[in-house]
């Protein structure tokens, strides 16, 4: 985050604004004859019965975690194939004595919300053990004992949690036990095998070193009245991200030292996307970091990283700008088979597309995708990648919202509340804002956060879960023209980790050949759903699926078809029963 914007930044915004707008024009008179399909998101948050209200309410010395909100995330924790929503919370700096009040206002706890198959939703809290009260940010889903049910992490501001799936429709928690409860300012995270073993391990990315007794404090006096406003983070201390080796056993070993994250100065995360950047088989980690360079976590084969963000093209923007990073989104998003990044940063700066050109090097082209005015007058936290119309090219999606509240009483203009983004995948040349078609949400000024992609209803077209912040959460029904099929894939590992995190599927249609991630966690503090809903265009012939999974090792299905939803299990390579497909 940037608190103030000086002269220079003034006069760059500017100069970006004036170019992003020729580059528009110019892509408007390429592109005019193209006519995309009617792209349509209903929120149908009351309908579901989804009634979660984000409590984080603000001090008058506006401290600052109160203002940076919490995840959402997806979660089949009774493996119906359905998936269910888990809601993380804010708290109320003064809310630390009602932890030991009874009994427990289930108002101020994260909430897990099961998915009845019927597009409503049962809030299911209480009963699955899942009551929580603290300052909730970043959620992790992931299989880490291999019982065949997930698990959920859950970072914090303050201790860590980790809760494990009892299989029985419970939750227990076993963060001590498991050595895993981190007792910092926790932000995103994600399950991911870091050293090859089949497990998966735990990355956490860490903020700023600050707690309730150790708590910056900033203010301005204007008129004649002291403002408070919050702490810049470039100038508050940074937070060792932290890795937790899985030992097979239940519990977890923090080698962060040993896997070289002490290697240079900590710095202050937001965000993490864990993959296989440079395609030699094991996982890294990308972070995005608040003010400061962002890192690329390059895996030595054994766990062992050095940051290659500075030579890769992924430190900073084009200009050699550090920005404000938020949140992530990682996908193939023009076809070249090759993982590409979308960082949502501050206002006045752009958001960020950094295309992956092969041999780990990434050139940021924000400007010529058409992505960078739109987000000048924005303040990026979520976002995800999602075909929101089944036409084989992952789209973006962008939830908005300050930091700041009080900007008014500081001389500055820049809004609060802000309305969401919807870009449109042009064939992988350029991006399209058509937020204002897409629906009302999106002509809705909200303080955006986390987002996550789902098909909740399994009807082919891939929803959406937002959270804001003092807000309620909203779930978009994608309600968008079915004029092109998807295919739905649950991978399961054997020797990979389970949930099959960090694997990597090309699907081949015809002559065109679609690349999709498993992924972690992603967004800003938030998890998709595990299942890859993938859209084919215009294919109506049978489909053949490659899996590379976490280690490098592939395997070839053939003769699946669209519409289908199918689950491939690592060493089978053979069509699964035809049980498995739902035309």
């Amino acid at each position: 985050m940037t608190s103030f914007l000086s002269n220079r930044t003034i006069r760059s915004v500017c100069l970006a604004a004036f170019c992003g707008l020729l580059l528009f024009l110019m892509n408007c008179s390429l592109f005019a004859e193209e006519k995309p399909s009617a792209i349509s998101f209903q929120d149908v948050t009351n309908a579901a019965q989804i009634a979660f209200q984000h409590r984080s309410p603000v001090t008058v010395k506006r401290h600052l975690h109160l203002m940076m909100g919490s995840g959402v995330g997806w979660i089949d924790f009774d493996r119906d194939g359905y998936p269910d929503l888990y809601c993380a919370q804010g708290e109320a700096w003064s809310n630390v004595e009602l932890k030991q009040s009874q009994p427990v206002d289930i108002a101020l706890s994260n909430r897990l919300y099961w998915n009845r198959r019927n597009s409503q939703f049962q809030d299911v809290t209480a009963v699955s053990g899942l009551t929580v009260l603290n300052y909730s940010m970043g959620i992790a889903v992931g299989d880490y004992n291999h019982d065949g049910f997930d698990d959920l992490y859950v970072s914090a501001f303050g201790r860590n949690l980790l809760y494990c799936n009892q299989g029985d429709g419970t939750f227990s928690e076993v963060s001590l036990a498991a050595h895993v409860d981190d007792p910092g300012y926790g932000a995103s995270c994600t399950w991911a095998d870091l050293n090859g073993d089949g497990l998966l391990d735990l990355y956490v990315v860490n903020y700023l070193e600050i707690d309730r007794e150790h708590y910056p404090i900033c203010s301005r006096r204007v008129d004649g009245a002291r403002v408070y406003f919050i702490c810049h983070p470039r100038y508050v201390p940074g937070q060792y991200d932290v890795v937790y080796l899985n030992l097979g056993n239940g519990s977890f070993l923090d080698v962060s030292r040993k896997a070289g994250l002490h290697s240079e100065p900590a710095r202050q995360g937001l965000g993490v996307f864990a993959a296989d950047y440079d395609q030699d088989g094991d996982i890294d980690l990308y972070v995005a970091n608040d003010s400061v360079a962002n890192q690329l976590w390059i895996n030595n084969g054994q766990g062992v990283f050095t940051d290659q963000a500075l030579v890769a093209g992924l430190a900073f923007n084009r200009s050699g700008d550090r920005e404000a990073g938020m949140g992530l989104a990682g996908a193939d998003y023009n076809g070249d088979g090759e993982v590409d990044l979308f960082v949502t940063n501050y206002f006045g700066e752009t958001n960020t597309l950094y295309r992956n050109e092969g041999a780990l090097f990434f050139l940021d082209v924000t400007d010529e995708t058409g992505l960078a005015a739109p987000s000048l007058a924005r303040l990026g936290f979520g976002t995800s990648s999602l075909d929101a119309n089944n036409d084989g090219w992952e789209d973006l999606f962008v939830t908005n919202g300050h930091v700041h509240d009080r900007l008014s009483q500081l001389g500055k203009t820049e809004p609060y509340e802000q309305e969401p983004q919807l870009f449109l995948n042009l064939a992988g040349s350029r991006f399209d804002d058509v937020s204002a078609q897409s629906g009302e949400f999106f002509r809705t000024k909200q303080v955006g956060r986390g987002c996550a992609v789902a098909d909740f209803n399994q009807d082919g077209l891939v929803d959406l879960a937002v959270s804001h912040l003092n807000e309620r959460l909203v779930l978009l029904e994608n309600r968008s023209e079915q004029i092109h099929k998807s295919m739905a894939l649950q991978l399961v590992g054997t020797r990979a980790n389970r949930s099959a995190i960090g694997a990597v599927v090309e699907v081949a249609c015809d002559s065109r050949r679609i690349t999709r991630l498993r992924k972690g966690s992603s967004s800003y503090l938030s998890a998709d759903e595990a299942w890859i809903t993938c859209g084919l265009g215009d294919c109506r012939s049978e489909v053949s699926v490659k899996v590379r999974w976490p280690g490098g090792k592939t395997e070839n299905w053939a003769g699946l078809q669209p519409g289908g939803r199918y689950t491939l299990i690592e060493g089978t390579s053979v069509l699964p029963d035809q049980s498995q497909t739902q035309p």
